[in-house]
């Protein structure tokens, strides 16, 4: 082995332990009570029909996700830019820029590896009615869990890599909230997207993660509520002196076709992209996967630089 890729592999241990030391001693444990907060706020506003009715499905989908990408923006989002004058000094004294954000990605793996167990822990506790049966794995509670670690992860890894290019931490948290709305905007699960803005949707974190949850979630197979919920109301309407809606509905209720009818206007909303396969699944896995190692990758191009910055 080359001294190169000696001392590459020397650094690691060396920055990887800091970094444990500092989520004891500075109190970087914070986030993980933090992220159970936030889980149980949204499992509170989205969990009753969360897994039991496509609309629900998708809003509550989505809140996870921005759950889980919330969470990884605020691991990273200062931890370079708060000791840019620290790392720089260690960088010019023979710090090796690449064990740096070696060792962050894998500390930072740890940090949303626990958070995702933490957010499924709470969803769980919250009540929300969840499958059984897994896409990719025999279990929905591993399919779910990987899921949530992986749209945590590559949030964090983009995350680290704003945190490289900012000045300060102040800039860093400025940026912050247009990239989360812009993942919220251009995620399909807000509006429907067409044209460039149905092109920049493949650029976000938010789509792959909505797209994984729903798959896993049997998104297209539940039956869409909204539209009878809307007949129920009109039930009242008089048409020459009779009630056809409400004939309707209560020929449907004696029947026992209700759940027919939610699942035949279901059939209009099939969404391709939430299709429950495992290759759909993995893929957005894959896909999530590949945006942390970019940022990894970015980032450790960017702070190569470091010694030229006059910041």
């Amino acid at each position: 082995m080359s001294d190169k890729r000696r001392g590459y592999f020397r650094q690691i241990p060396i920055y990887l332990f800091k970094f444990f030391r500092m989520f004891i001693y500075m109190d970087e444990w914070k986030i993980i009570p933090m992220a159970g907060l936030i889980a149980a706020l949204v499992s509170f506003a989205i969990g009753k029909d969360l897994f039991v009715n496509m609309e629900g499905t998708l809003k509550g989908s989505l809140a996870l996700t921005c759950v889980c990408i919330w969470n990884g923006f605020f691991n990273s989002i200062q931890t370079v830019c708060r000791e840019r004058q620290i790392i720089k000094r260690e960088h010019r004294a023979g710090m090796r820029i690449s064990s740096y954000i070696t060792a962050q990605m894998i500390y930072q793996a740890f940090l949303c590896l626990i958070q995702a167990i933490v957010t499924l822990i709470v969803c769980v506790i919250s009540g929300i009615k969840m499958p059984i049966a897994g896409l990719v794995t025999p279990f929905f509670y591993t399919d779910i869990l990987l899921t949530f670690f992986f749209i945590t992860y590559s949030a964090d890894a983009m995350s680290l890599f704003i945190s490289c290019l900012a000045k300060n931490t102040t800039i860093a948290m400025t940026v912050m909230p247009f990239v989360l709305i812009f993942e919220l905007l251009f995620s399909g699960g807000v509006f429907a997207l067409e044209g460039v803005s149905n092109s920049l949707s493949f650029l976000t974190i938010a789509k792959y993660g909505l797209c994984a949850v729903c798959a896993i979630g049997g998104y297209n197979s539940l039956p869409m509520t909204s539209i009878w919920k809307q007949v129920v109301k009109l039930q009242n309407y008089e048409y020459e002196g009779l009630h056809p809606v409400k004939i309707f509905i209560e020929e449907l209720e004696r029947d026992g076709k209700v759940e027919e009818f939610c699942l035949k206007t279901a059939e209009s909303n099939f969404n391709i992209a939430y299709e429950s396969t495992n290759s759909n699944v993995v893929g957005c896995w894959v896909v999530l996967l590949l945006f942390a190692l970019f940022f990894a990758f970015l980032s450790i191009i960017v702070l190569r630089r470091i010694d030229k910055d006059k910041r």
